[in-house]
């Protein structure tokens, strides 16, 4: 499994007076946790975490972390965030196994010229990302949806969706996607030859 390593180190010392020491020291403080399993308490740069996501543009970036007792492979689960300044405060990881599919929201984006677009009208996006169910190992940064044979007035639901190979649009509700309103302009309509 393809995974960015996270340089961590492994901490002792638990509570709001550790937490603050570890804050000014430049780190945060965080978890690697598993179900039915100690968590692994250390500590990381939030800067170099803050740079991997911003590089791979994917919030399901699989990450290498070495906790002390091995590398684990973890997704990012949680942050907590200052709430005047947004600094980063802590951080939840989840360790993965390469055998066991997850559930995650992936974003959405639309690809193509809709033709209630040609004619004037405008794409609307409802919904942001999709939950999807997929191996970590097939976890898309985006899902691309074609638009093309939208018209003015169409709604796209999640039912339409195809998602890449190896994933699972996992839904109870059937809901609207994209969206593409507005009015036909005059200027829009070809002229009759």
């Amino acid at each position: 499994m393809d995974a960015t390593p996270l340089s961590a180190e492994s901490r002792s010392e638990f509570g709001k007076g550790a937490a603050r020491k570890i804050r000014a020291a430049g780190r945060i403080p965080a978890l690697v946790y598993r179900d039915g399993a100690d968590p692994a308490h250390i500590s990381i740069d939030p800067a170099e975490l803050r740079l991997i996501f911003q590089r791979s543009s994917n919030p399901n970036t699989i990450l290498a972390i070495d906790t002390g007792a091995g590398v684990k492979h973890c997704v990012l689960t949680a942050t907590q965030k200052h709430p005047v300044s947004r600094r980063l405060l802590h951080a939840d990881f989840f360790e993965v196994r390469e055998d066991e599919t997850l559930l995650v929201e992936v974003p959405v984006t639309h690809v193509g010229k809709a033709k209630g677009i040609i004619v004037g009208g405008k794409m609307q996006k409802l919904r942001h990302t999709l939950p999807i169910r997929a191996l970590p190992q097939n976890i898309p940064a985006v899902i691309e949806v074609d638009v093309t044979e939208m018209d003015l007035g169409d709604m796209l639901r999640a039912s339409a969706v195809v998602p890449p190979e190896g994933c699972e649009v996992i839904t109870t509700v059937d809901f609207n996607i994209f969206a593409c309103k507005g009015r036909r302009t005059e200027a829009a309509v070809p002229a009759a030859e």
